[in-house]
């Protein structure tokens, strides 16, 4: 019989491999956020897009976000039935295909265009919002701001997870002899990524990464910087578009994450 704490239920063992906390951090980007962004990446026309492709690395992308126990929401889903949709009547022979009155495409090249620009207005108001900070009332006191920062841009989740990505493909492959120590825990990873920026508030995405060794590692560091993201001791920025994410130390005490907190309770 499964124990309860808190009325809820306990696992009884934890995977080999996995850390015993669970990280779910919702991803607030819809799925067409998703498709831009992997159009924009690979520098396509919306209007033309190349379907087996983009579908592939969507389902990548989706695989990725469940290998690291991220909430998939419904709608990822739909979005991913629907490109395997639109790409299987891409495949039909031409005799049937000329029945179809419009391209298989449309209606998605539809949804992103409106979309992107709805998206581009919200970012153009943005932008008027924080010119409008540079100027002040008369006898309001100015707000001093980090010259740096905002030279700075935002990092998405959909970035952070293509850089995972570029990290775990530089993967080592194993070596046949190995001797198995204890799986790194999350609280340990971000202990580990604590000491490094305390030492240099500022690292590279893959640098930091990179000092975990096997796959395991670098997924459970990658969860604790969620984590590290999500309690802003941390921040993620980038200089350019698809540009290289930079690390940065908030600073703080050392957050202890909830799970463990209940443990020892």
């Amino acid at each position: 019989m499964n124990e309860t704490r808190n009325g809820a239920p306990v696992a009884e063992s934890t995977p080999e491999g996995r850390s015993s906390i669970q990280v779910h951090i919702p991803v607030f980007d819809g799925p067409l956020d998703l498709l831009l962004h992997l159009i924009q990446q690979e520098q396509l026309e919306i209007t033309d897009i190349p379907i087996a492709k983009i579908t592939r690395q969507y389902l990548d992308t989706l695989e990725l976000m469940r290998e690291l126990d991220l909430e998939v929401a419904g709608e990822f889903l739909v979005m991913a039935a629907t490109l395997m949709r639109i790409k299987s009547r891409m495949l039909l022979p031409p005799a049937i295909a000329e029945e179809e009155e419009e391209d298989p495409r449309a209606g998605l090249v539809r949804q992103l265009l409106e979309y992107s620009r709805f998206k581009e207005a919200s970012q153009d108001l943005g932008r008027l919002e924080t010119e409008r900070r540079l100027h002040f009332e008369r006898g309001a006191p100015a707000q001093l701001e980090d010259p740096e920062a905002s030279e700075l841009l935002p990092v998405s989740m959909f970035r952070l997870l293509d850089a995972l990505k570029t990290v775990l493909s530089r993967q080592v492959p194993p070596i046949v002899h190995t001797v198995n120590a204890e799986p790194l825990s999350l609280e340990e990873a971000m202990g580990v990524m604590r000491g490094h920026l305390l030492e240099r508030p500022r690292l590279l995405f893959a640098e930091l990464l990179e000092r975990f060794v096997t796959r395991i590692e670098k997924i459970t560091a990658f969860l604790g910087l969620l984590e590290l993201l999500k309690q802003g001791s941390i921040a993620a920025a980038q200089e350019s578009l698809f540009g290289p994410i930079w690390i940065e130390w908030r600073g703080g005490a050392a957050p202890i994450p909830v799970a463990l907190e209940e443990e020892n309770a």
